[in-house]
Formats: structure tokens, C-alpha cells, sequence
């Protein structure tokens, strides 16, 4: 397997990787805030998601829409 075919085929799972971690923000962030896994703490694993990957447009544009979400009181 050549290089360019290992960067591919670790961008196509990162991009499963990064799938799962944005389902599992947006239903966590959905559920009511408790003293440990409070606003702060989903705005850390969403900006985690966003440093630690090459996100696709509609990634990134679910990630803003989380966020924005985190934003408002009682969101």
C-alpha cells in the first residue's frame, strides 16, 4: 500500500470516527447538565473534534450548530 493510499484510507476512518463523536456530542448535549459533564465540558470535546481532525463542511457546520446551541440558556 502506497503512502497516498494510507492517508486516504485513514482520512475514510477518521471520517467514521469523527461521525460517531458528533452523534454522540449532539444526543449528549441534548440531555440536562450536571456538575461534571456541564457546558464547558462539551464545548472542550467539540473543539477537541474540530483541532484534532480535518472536518468536512457539513462537519463543521454541525459542529457550529452544537455550539451555538451550548450557547443558549437551557439550550
Amino acid at each position: 500500500m502506497g503512502k497516498k493510499e494510507t492517508n486516504a484510507a485513514r482520512r475514510v476512518q477518521a471520517q467514521h470516527v469523527v461521525e460517531a463523536e458528533l452523534n454522540h456530542l449532539d444526543w449528549a448535549t441534548r440531555q440536562p447538565t450536571n456538575p461534571t459533564l456541564n457546558v464547558d465540558y462539551w464545548r472542550r470535546r467539540l473543539l477537541e473534534v474540530q483541532r484534532q481532525f480535518e472536518l468536512t463542511l457539513k462537519q463543521s457546520e454541525r459542529v457550529e450548530e452544537i455550539l451555538r446551541r451550548l450557547d443558549v440558556p437551557g439550550g
